[in-house]
């Protein structure tokens, strides 16, 4: 019986031990866009008309990226406009989910456009680019989340943020009698693959460490 029970904590230790190492990794892998080893700027290549999209340039410690507006965005309260007076963009740091964070491992562009169908709909990315020393730009490769509104919004355009590809781009609608803007995260390789900038383990690991000696512990004493 005792054998058996030291064989039971023994594989639930191991477990343990790759349980935790698990998350450690998936913790190790993020980083703030803004830490990025030689990061220079970022790139918003929008399409208002014309046959190719226009590059908008931010610095990693620009006032534009590091901060988020406040509503209503309109003219002299935005980082740059799409349709004139109409169509107003926010482009910042952030969470998964587009909500502000400095130090946050995504980018998020938001606007407001007022202009319903037949008009076409706004908010229209053709790619976000980081910008290196030294280095090609990279491209987002993931949709993190995003809000398309009214009826000229095409939400099967998302894609067109991630394919590489200049010449297409998003529709994500108006905000018409709308609160919310309508907006695009993304997530980037460098970001979500770098090694962390703290290698000083989380809570869990140190937790995972004692509950794998204290069972090696108990298995000694039986």
């Amino acid at each position: 019986m005792k054998q058996v029970n030291k064989k039971r904590y023994l594989k639930l230790a191991l477990l343990y031990a790759v349980l935790s190492s698990a998350v450690l990794s998936s913790e190790a892998q993020a980083i703030a866009i803004r830490d990025i080893p030689n990061l220079t700027s970022v790139t918003f290549w929008e399409r208002t008309g014309g046959s190719s999209p226009t590059p908008y340039t931010f610095g990693i410690n620009s006032s534009q990226l590091t901060n988020q507006l406040n509503n209503p965005l309109g003219i002299g309260n935005n980082d740059f406009s799409g349709v004139v007076g109409r169509e107003f963009y926010d482009v910042y740091y952030s969470n998964a989910d587009g909500t502000f964070n400095l130090d946050g491992e995504f980018l998020t562009i938001s606007r407001i456009f007022d202009a319903t169908s037949p008009a076409g709909g706004g908010l229209n990315l053709a790619e976000i680019g980081l910008n290196f020393t030294g280095e090609p730009s990279e491209f987002g490769n993931f949709v993190a989340s995003f809000t398309a509104l009214g009826d000229n919004a095409f939400p099967s355009t998302v894609e067109n943020a991630i394919d590489g590809n200049l010449l297409t781009h998003t529709t994500m609608g108006n905000t018409v009698g709308q609160i919310d803007r309508l907006h695009l995260t993304l997530g980037f390789q460098s970001s979500s693959e770098s090694p962390p900038a703290e290698s000083v383990p989380e809570p869990v690991s140190l937790f995972g460490l004692i509950a794998v000696f204290g069972f090696s512990a108990m298995l000694r004493r039986r």
